[in-house]
């Protein structure tokens, strides 16, 4: 339980009057129990713990936001390839490239989806960047078609962060379709 500030002060406070003895005590006895002030290596050290837990803070918020923006990306090509938007989700892949039909499970040659219900898992660093630059994203579809059929699939999409627009782009990709 962490207590604010203002709340510990006046606690620390009443613990030092708490402990104090009534015996009145020579200046020499009274100088050698008084604690010695804090010195400014103390100072500095809390100072640099507070500039480090901050600094790992902001890290941890970067590398929130990566993997929330390379997820969001692959939820976006998936909406546009099920939306029949197939020039905008090819613009997604790195290096002009576009999945071969049995990477995604032939998901890509389908004409017409009547839905896409969309879920991934945590997404995984491939790097050993603090932020990391390649992500792999475990996906599961449901796909509806036209005339009832529903298909699921299973797998994952990989992703690079672009150097030069930072944005993130898919490099590979792995489904299946599972059985019910």
């Amino acid at each position: 339980m962490r207590l604010p500030i203002r709340l510990l002060v006046p606690a620390l406070l009443a613990l030092s009057v708490v402990g104090c003895s009534c015996q009145r005590q020579t200046d020499d006895r009274a100088a050698a129990t008084t604690p010695a002030p804090a010195r400014p290596q103390d100072d500095a050290a809390a100072r640099a713990a507070a500039e480090a837990a901050q600094r790992a803070q902001a890290q941890n918020q970067q590398r929130v936001e990566a993997m929330t923006e390379a997820v969001n990306t692959l939820h976006l090509y998936l909406q546009q390839l099920s939306s029949g938007k197939r020039e905008l989700a090819e613009k997604h892949w790195a290096y002009g490239r576009q999945p071969r039909g049995n990477e995604e499970a032939g998901l890509h040659q389908i004409e017409q989806f009547s839905g896409m219900r969309i879920e991934n898992d945590t997404p995984e660093p491939l790097d050993q960047e603090s932020v990391p630059e390649s992500l792999e994203i475990p996906v599961e579809l449901r796909v509806s078609l036209p005339g009832g059929e529903n298909r699921r699939y299973t797998g994952w999409y990989r992703m690079r962060r672009d150097p030069v627009d930072r944005s993130w782009k898919l490099t590979a990709t792995s489904l299946s379709v599972a059985l019910r």
